[in-house]
């Protein structure tokens, strides 16, 4: 059973990576070499119930995962980083740095590239009117100075996790701008990922005019559409909470006998829904904004999120939609990270009570087709 421990040997990493040879944009041809498949490894780092708790970021991933991620085909993780595990009144927590520190030394060993995401969701208040983000750059800079010169071929910094700023975007933009020259000036030769606002969007990505500096990966997120792939969640808005059995793809005939039975406010939704007809070209066109976009700029571009909630989705349904993604990410040889191996809406990994990992079939089968071969599918959850 893989597990950290202050005990445990732990994997020989070489301090810092030679000169690297330099791809689009300026990144390093190695690390761009890595960004085809990722996952989001969502809780070892993020959602955690007792960020103090040293066992559990100590034994969150066993070596099964690693045989999981081999057989995925992963060569990258966006590993998520909560400011409550992380961040401490604008310097990161020490003790947490060093279970992180340790967390990109076993990825290293298996020869996988990783994205620190600092994962904000909204506990910086970063665009909230006249607030100072003086912490969010002292962080960055703290994080820099940790890893400068270390890395430099397979660790990225992700500056923030989706920025919102629906009102005043151009102070993402600036504060942006701010901080990768910040880290610049002391760690030069980070790969850094930026975005554009609205979420992390493919529509606020086509507003975002590159910055000068180079070494920059470019992300954008994709959840569409929003009315199948987050039915029932309890974080959307009150019209989206009450929806279940919603189809995909999507028409008027296939929602009609449901309309009636949900509340006013969500009825007009699923109507719309059902009339814009959303199918696998669909999802096809709004990845192309951000490839386009790449191409136009000359810039990498990554899909660092999607997935699709299953608690009250039609299975077949989310079938359809995931590989409508497989085909469309394919196509369009898209960099991509699925939300997220550890999450419901993509692998969902659980740890079965005789300690094995069981991972969703339907994403298995759809997504990863070639890893879910005859009895390499785990069975279902007892």
């Amino acid at each position: 059973m893989f597990a950290l421990a202050v005990h445990a040997q732990t994997p020989t990493v070489a301090n810092s990576d030679a000169k690297p040879a330099l791809g689009l944009n300026g990144v390093p041809q190695k690390l761009l070499n890595h960004l085809t498949t990722g996952v989001n490894i969502t809780r070892w780092f993020g959602y955690v119930n007792n960020p103090n708790d040293t066992n559990f970021y100590l034994n969150y991933l066993k070596t099964e995962d690693f045989a999981n991620f081999q057989r995925l085909g992963v060569r990258f993780v966006r590993l998520v980083i909560t400011p409550k595990v992380i961040y401490d009144n604008g310097q990161p927590k020490t003790a947490s740095l060093t279970y992180v520190d340790w967390a990109l030394d076993w990825f290293k060993a298996a020869d996988i590239a990783v994205i620190f995401d600092f994962h904000d969701g909204g506990e910086l208040k970063l665009d909230a009117a006249d607030h100072d983000n003086g912490g969010f750059l002292t962080f960055w800079q703290a994080i820099a100075k940790h890893y400068h010169g270390q890395r430099e071929n397979s660790l990225i910094f992700e500056l923030v996790n989706e920025p919102v700023f629906r009102t005043n975007p151009e102070v993402w933009y600036v504060l942006q701008e701010k901080t990768v020259q910040a880290i610049r000036e002391i760690d030069p030769n980070r790969t850094i990922l930026v975005s554009g606002t609205g979420y992390s969007s493919a529509d606020q990505l086509l507003k975002l005019k590159p910055p000068p500096e180079k070494n920059l990966i470019y992300t954008f997120h994709n959840y569409d559409p929003f009315l199948f792939t987050h039915q029932s969640a309890t974080w959307a808005s009150d019209n989206v909470k009450p929806l279940k059995d919603i189809p995909f793809p999507s028409s008027s005939e296939a929602v009609a006998k449901m309309i009636d039975e949900l509340p006013a406010a969500s009825q007009a939704e699923v109507r719309g829904y059902g009339e814009k007809r959303y199918d696998a070209a669909y999802l096809l066109t709004q990845l192309k904004k951000g490839t386009d976009w790449g191409r136009q700029n000359n810039v990498p571009v990554l899909l660092g999120e999607f997935g699709s909630l299953p608690r009250v989705a039609p299975p077949d349904s989310r079938a359809r939609w995931f590989a409508a993604m497989r085909a469309a990410i394919t196509e369009l040889k898209l960099p991509n990270s699925i939300w997220g191996y550890d999450d419901a809406m993509g692998l969902g990994r659980k740890l079965q009570p005789d300690g094995t990992v069981w991972l969703d079939p339907v994403t298995l089968k759809n997504y990863y087709p070639d890893a879910a071969q005859p009895g390499a599918i785990p069975a279902p959850m007892k």
